[in-house]
């Protein structure tokens, strides 16, 4: 009997253990949004991004984890199920919207779908669009954060006042046709035929017409559109950006709101005199030297703010996807000629092949850039204030 009431005694003691044991294991674990230290998991799209998330949630309010690895190029990630897992368990998801990241965005709306909360940058600064850097000759000291002022190129859609009604720079031949509308905003006869349907998105732009035609359902257009989503490279929209973002983190992922203002203000001084550090770098340049032939349309935000023309690009889009032709880089060899371009610029997410035969060709040099991710951390390039300093002392350099 004695022995009977020791089994039972001791099955009760294991079993005792095991489950204090359980529940020691259960509170190690890890929550949905929590990385075991107590602190919040952000998961931000590219290491620019992570960079600027990990600056405005500062001290360690959060855990900042990056989607696409430093190097990768944001257009052509392509996610695991371990990516889509860490972002369904995340307390908030940063993302740079556009279409910036192509294979990405699918996975983005469906974890957003299930209750990850998503910020897209891209939502909260003004957006310029493709080809708006053409053409601009001056540019202003006075950096003013609604860039209602900037010479030349505001991007409040002043050029647009007229609801497209006058397009004289591209539609000179059809300057008499302007009385019957269309519907979109066209009135080209010529086009007529091309415009009976109304696309449903407001797009007046002839050629960008079909490019937003699907959407997410979250008010996101799954096509590349007119719109650049290159923000980055302009040091001031993403000072103006901190605000929106720091809520996004107080508000969905719990953050600390007045330590998330300290770190707002400490960060945005820091990008104004990035913004000046910048100008000074570039003072040197004449207007006549600010010419830039790129890899691809990458670097629009930075000619807008600092008085660049992007005269050309080896892939004649705003996505590395894209691919260069043998017309198209003939041509660029010929505008360099005319122009007398000094440097043209590669990418280090991207292959140099086409860049390279295209300077050895023209006679110029090739300059690497980061452009859509951070360089190692122990490089210059290794933080978004470093990699915007880099690039353009490089840019001065090489135009210099």
């Amino acid at each position: 009997m004695r022995l009977i009431i020791n089994s039972r005694r001791a099955i009760f003691g294991a079993g005792c253990l095991l489950a204090v044991l359980a529940l020691i294991a259960a509170g190690c674990g890890n929550d949905d949004e929590d990385d075991g230290g107590g602190v919040p998991t952000v998961i931000a799209t590219t290491s620019i991004w992570a960079d600027v998330v990990a600056n405005v949630a500062c001290d360690g309010l959060a855990e900042v984890v990056t989607v696409i690895p430093p190097g990768g190029d944001p257009h052509a990630f392509q996610p695991s199920l371990s990516d889509r897992e860490n972002m369904e368990h995340a307390a908030l998801i940063v993302a740079n919207g556009l279409f910036l990241e192509e294979g990405l965005e699918d996975t983005i709306d469906a974890v957003e779908d299930a209750g990850t909360p998503v910020f897209r940058v891209a939502d909260h600064v003004s957006v310029i669009e493709f080809g708006s850097a053409m053409g601009h000759d001056d540019h202003e000291d006075e950096h003013e954060d609604d860039h209602d002022d900037h010479e030349g190129h505001d991007h409040d859609e002043d050029e647009h006042e007229d609801d497209h009604d006058d397009h004289e720079d591209d539609h000179d031949d059809h300057e008499d046709d302007h009385d019957e509308d269309d519907g979109h905003g066209h009135d080209e006869d010529d086009h007529e035929d091309d415009h009976d349907e109304d696309d449903g998105h407001g797009h007046d732009e002839d050629d960008h017409e079909d490019d937003h035609d699907e959407d997410d359902g979250h008010g996101h257009a799954h096509a590349h559109g007119s719109e650049d989503p290159h923000v980055w490279f302009d040091p001031i929209r993403v000072a103006d950006a901190l605000p929106a973002l720091s809520q996004a983190l107080a508000t969905q992922a719990g953050l600390d709101a007045a330590a998330l203002d300290e770190c707002v203000a400490a960060y945005h001084s820091e990008l104004i005199a990035l913004d000046a550090e910048v100008d000074a770098v570039l003072a040197s340049l004449h207007p006549e030297d600010r010419l830039l032939v790129t890899n691809h349309d990458a670097l629009g935000y930075f000619a807008d703010r600092y008085g660049f023309q992007v005269i050309g690009t080896v892939i004649p889009s705003g996505s590395t996807l894209a691919a260069a032709s043998p017309a198209g880089l003939q041509e660029l060899v010929e505008l360099i000629d005319e122009t007398g371009v000094s440097a043209i610029f590669s990418e280090t997410t991207h292959s140099s092949d086409d860049t390279e035969a295209l300077g050895r060709e023209a006679g110029v040099q090739v300059v690497s850039l980061n452009t859509g991710s951070l360089g190692p951390a122990d490089s210059s390039s290794g933080t978004y204030i470093g990699f915007i300093r880099t690039n353009a002392q490089k840019i001065a350099e090489g135009l210099g």
